[in-house]
């Protein structure tokens, strides 16, 4: 083993070349705490590394940090395992969640391979076997593989039901495959652990339509308006719902509703605006746009409204200079979006501004 011996000041410490590792242990093993880390391992060939470490840090600031021994992967660490003696079950008191970021960062680069193969050194480690499973299915479902990406978070749920990240990556994959029963059954199962996970209600809500089921889509909507009243998209689609369901007055009355209100959220204000367009509110979609652009000025879809609201005004002057900063600023939104003008301006209007 080779040794350098570093002096600062009066003190000499020990570099040897599996400090790296000591490093890498403490830092996602541990989470820093070098006392549990001595606890645990103060016997065996990385002991010295770890009281090295805790003078360092007495010196010097951030030693403790992936700077001083990342990158170390798969091989590599089973490597510094054999050369210094221990194994996963070594790290008697390691949390070992430092090991999750860095699995995730394997995964995002494409390497699954080694991403799995980590995990399954911590499920040898018996850490948190229910969050393990979850991180192996969802790695599976990122490579494609969703036969096994479904059978590992079905075993994370059996271990712990609570998993709402479970349910989530479970309902996206039924939806996907067009089983949208499954896919209502598990996002039905993420809202009663988690209710306050608002945007899962939209997607409980398209499931259930796609599976034919109105009248449970039409339940969960009433359920999150009355969870959050301010949300006008709630109501919003609600009344399309109604429509679908041949209910025109239901629809109209809740739409009346939307047309009474004015927006809490900023990303309610579009779809509440088209409810006023279809009125000819143009006075009070400007008004509302303009003051949530106020707070909020690199929101397009606001100045999209504008535009709108000052051709219906006869503003074409206006219209243009903000469909300018549109065409120059957020050009990529424009051309997505440009079925508003479509669907709210003639083609005359359109001919006025300039929109082809």
């Amino acid at each position: 083993m080779e040794i350098i011996r570093l002096k600062k000041d009066k003190k000499s410490f020990d570099i040897t070349d599996t400090l790296p590792f000591a490093i890498a242990i403490l830092d996602e093993v541990y989470d820093g705490d070098i006392n549990v880390a001595i606890h645990d391992l103060k016997s065996t060939k990385i002991g010295k590394d770890l009281l090295t470490i805790g003078g360092l840090t007495e010196t010097f600031d951030n030693v403790v940090t992936p700077e001083n021994y990342a990158p170390i992967e798969y091989e590599e660490f089973n490597d510094y395992l054999k050369e210094t003696g221990l194994s996963v079950a070594s790290f008697t008191r390691g949390t070992f969640s430092g090991f999750q970021d860095k699995i995730l960062s394997i995964a995002d680069r494409g390497d699954y391979e080694s991403a799995q193969r980590f995990l399954d050194l911590l499920m040898d480690a018996n850490v948190d076997k229910a969050t393990v499973c979850e991180l192996k299915g969802s790695i599976f479902l990122e490579s494609g593989d969703e036969e096994e990406g479904i059978k590992w978070l079905q075993n994370a749920l059996k271990i712990d039901s609570s998993l709402v990240t479970a349910y989530s990556f479970l309902g996206q994959t039924f939806y996907n495959r067009g089983d949208f029963d499954s896919a209502a059954d598990c996002w039905q199962r993420e809202i009663a652990a988690s209710p306050d996970h608002l945007v899962t209600y939209f997607m409980l809500t398209d499931a259930y339509i796609n599976a034919g089921r109105m009248d449970e889509a039409l339940n969960v909507l009433k359920d999150l308006s009355k969870r959050d009243p301010d949300s006008i998209l709630t109501k919003v689609e609600m009344a399309e719902l109604y429509e679908k369901m041949g209910n025109q007055e239901m629809r109209r009355i809740v739409e009346d509703e939307v047309r009474r209100t004015r927006p809490v959220y900023i990303n309610d204000v579009e779809p509440w605006a088209k409810i006023q367009f279809k009125h000819s509110n143009y006075d009070v979609v400007e008004e509302v746009a303009t003051d949530f652009l106020k707070e909020n000025p690199d929101r397009p879809e606001l100045k999209m409204l504008l535009v709108v609201s000052h051709m219906k005004k006869g503003q074409c002057d206006e219209a243009k200079r903000l469909l300018r900063e549109l065409e120059n600023e957020q050009v990529w939104y424009f051309y997505g979006k440009k079925e508003l003008f479509d669907e709210y301006l003639t083609e005359e209007e359109r001919k006025q501004c300039g929109i082809t």
